[in-house]
């Protein structure tokens, strides 16, 4: 059992257990968790925070810089699943958007307000990735459609702020498109997880077991999820 306790300004879980024999402290995800022996005092617990606490806010400050969403537009370094994309932004007569090889252009019009110069960008570049993900994801569709040997009734690709796939009872599959902005392996699993919807509606052993086969990887691209999906934003 576990309980939440507040040391100053750290929040901390506390994680009592009968067979530690000392206090320890652990932090994922920009957490802070105690591990205690059963039965030691929350004084004992909160001099041991403070004894540690510059070592606990230099790391939660670490992984708090880590899981904000990088400025790519900044970097202008745009990732295109196992590509990188060198972002050159040009005044032009109209707005389009344009590859060349590892250069992606962005001719931006002069009409566009300095005040929306950003938003005009992110908007263009959306309506790109889209594009991107539309013929990838009918393209391995179509690919892992013949592995697995099932259908689907129609692929569309979606907006969603962090929702990465469904499949619906009559066979659609929906993808959003921001996975254009993570590794193959990881879009792939996708694929493959809403395709084996297709042979079980559930998140069954039978479902996992029908994954597995396919895409031997998929704990894999489920932690990467865990530990980059923050990277999936172009803002």
């Amino acid at each position: 059992m576990s309980e939440i306790c507040q040391f100053t300004a750290i929040p901390y879980q506390l994680k009592p257990s009968g067979r530690r024999r000392s206090v320890a402290l652990q932090i994922r995800d920009g957490k802070l968790t105690v591990l205690a022996p059963t039965g030691v005092a929350k004084q004992q617990i909160d001099g041991f925070i403070l004894q540690k606490q510059q070592w606990v806010e230099r790391h939660l400050q670490v992984q708090l810089q880590a899981a904000l969403p990088p400025d790519y537009l900044l970097a202008a370094l745009l990732p295109l699943l196992d590509e990188k994309l060198q972002l050159k932004v040009v005044n032009d007569s109209s707005s389009a958007v344009s590859r060349d090889g590892q250069t992606l252009w962005l001719q931006l019009s002069n009409r566009v307000s300095t005040a929306r110069r950003r938003q005009k960008q992110l908007e263009l570049l959306s309506a790109w990735y889209q594009q991107q993900a539309e013929l990838w994801f009918a393209a391995r569709v179509t690919y892992w459609q013949q592995q697995m040997q099932v259908q689907a009734s129609a692929v569309q690709i979606k907006n969603w702020q962090s929702k990465w796939g469904s499949c619906t009872s009559k066979g659609q599959l929906s993808f959003n498109w921001r996975l254009m902005l993570a590794p193959g392996w990881v879009a792939d699993y996708v694929v493959v997880h809403e395709l084996a919807h297709l042979s079980h509606m559930d998140h069954s052993s039978a479902f996992w077991q029908r994954v597995e086969r396919f895409y031997p990887e998929f704990k894999q691209a489920k932690q990467w999820f865990k530990q980059h999906q923050h990277l999936l934003q172009l803002v």
